[in-house]
């Protein structure tokens, strides 16, 4: 382990502003995110870079599994200070596990598939269920049975131990690729949220249930998926049964258009994207889906969940990845930001503001400057974002959005 020192240049600059920023190397990029507190924080990335900070970044351990130099960990899960799940991405795809606090990783979920490329990864720190999932692999490269089919199928594992073990979740027409949606987006870890992911002992012993939504693009528009689905786990395929709800969203045609980044608020689904390649595009556009409550039936189960029923587009200043919003009770007010290549773009009362326009707010005047950033998450009290060139920056909420 590690110690690297955090180059705090903001607070030389603003040192009433609380923020803090270390510079890795200019080199790494971070894309995986999981916030424990208001100053404890895991962050992974290229070169096989895993940082944690207990004290808001004033230094931070490098955490690295040995062998993996060369990976791009693109999401992560942290349950506390000693335990964490990361998932890289691209071929010859792993997931890694430490329970003590980066000292070894276990390799717990490895597929060297022509193709493979896992995308997200979800854990419910309540239940231990949680889900990976991964762009789509043909048919007729994996079952001789199918070798005729031109079908691909997004790749799907779950895992019930807090990621101790993984295995695949039976295909269907929920994780079918199509042409809204045919890719999902690795660049940030938030193109997957859930409602619930668990698990309930039963007279067959014991049923996984799931309701989440997962998102990309194709080459007709952007789409977000919503799935239900239960299995028993004593014979996942026979007991299979889902279903699957496509919710689709207008983003220009073409291979890497789409959502790349969503989270779910109350009865309100915020989503963003755009494409990476065009990061000042007028074309990109956030959507906010309202969500309605609603009781679904599998057979004997019974699912509390929510159902899209419309939606609101919003302007976005350019290509947008990450977005972390919140809600407050007493105003009825959603609030927060979302985040890209090009900038930082800030939501309030359903309206947007970009960071780019030159603000008379010293404090947003300061976040104009901030580029590359590709992910963020919220704590109690502060925002966290994690980008290129080793960027990892905290903000004070109260300074952000005074008032919330």
């Amino acid at each position: 382990m590690k110690k690297a020192l955090a180059f705090n240049y903001f607070k030389i600059i603003i040192g009433f502003f609380s923020l803090s920023s270390v510079n890795v190397t200019l080199s790494q990029s971070f894309r995986g995110i999981s916030v424990l507190s208001d100053h404890e924080i895991w962050a992974s990335g290229s070169k096989g870079t895993i940082l944690y900070t207990k004290n808001s970044g004033i230094s931070f351990d490098t955490l690295n599994p040995k062998g993996y130099s060369g990976k791009d960990f693109r999401d992560i899960h942290a349950l506390n200070n000693q335990t964490a799940i990361i998932m890289s991405a691209g071929d010859s795809a792993v997931i890694l596990k430490t329970t003590n606090h980066g000292k070894t990783w276990k390799t717990v979920y490895s597929d060297n598939r022509t193709g493979i490329f896992l995308d997200v990864i979800e854990i419910n720190n309540q239940t231990g269920v949680g889900i990976a999932l991964g762009d789509p692999l043909p048919d007729s490269l994996f079952h001789s049975e199918l070798k005729n089919s031109t079908e691909k199928h997004f790749v799907a594992l779950y895992t019930i131990d807090f990621g101790d073990n993984w295995f695949p979740i039976p295909n269907g027409s929920w994780n079918l690729a199509t042409q809204s949606l045919s890719s999902m987006f690795a660049a940030s870890g938030t193109s997957l949220v859930y409602n619930q992911l668990a698990s309930q002992k039963n007279q067959n012993g014991t049923k996984i249930l799931m309701d989440f939504y997962f998102a990309g693009g194709g080459n007709t528009a952007g789409e977000v998926r919503q799935v239900i689905l239960s299995f028993n786990l004593n014979n996942p395929s026979k007991s299979f049964e889902y279903l699957s709800f496509p919710y689709q969203l207008k983003f220009p045609s073409g291979d890497g258009w789409g959502i790349y980044g969503m989270q779910l608020v109350n009865h309100r689904l915020f989503c963003i994207g755009g494409h990476w390649k065009y990061p000042n595009t007028k074309d990109s556009f956030s959507y906010v889906i309202e969500l309605s409550q609603v009781k679904y039936t599998l057979k004997n189960t019974k699912i509390d969940s929510k159902i899209a029923i419309s939606h609101t587009q919003l302007p976005q200043n350019g290509y947008r990845s990450g977005i972390a919003m919140q809600y407050n009770s007493k105003s009825k007010e959603y609030y927060g930001i979302s985040v890209g290549s090009n900038g930082i773009d800030k939501f309030s009362n359903m309206k947007t503001t970009s960071m780019s326009l030159k603000n008379k707010n010293l404090i947003d005047q300061t976040l104009s400057n901030i580029k590359g950033i590709n992910t963020c998450q919220w704590s109690s009290h502060a925002l966290w974002v994690v980008g290129n060139k080793g960027q990892v920056i905290k903000f004070q909420k109260s300074l952000l959005f005074p008032g919330r």
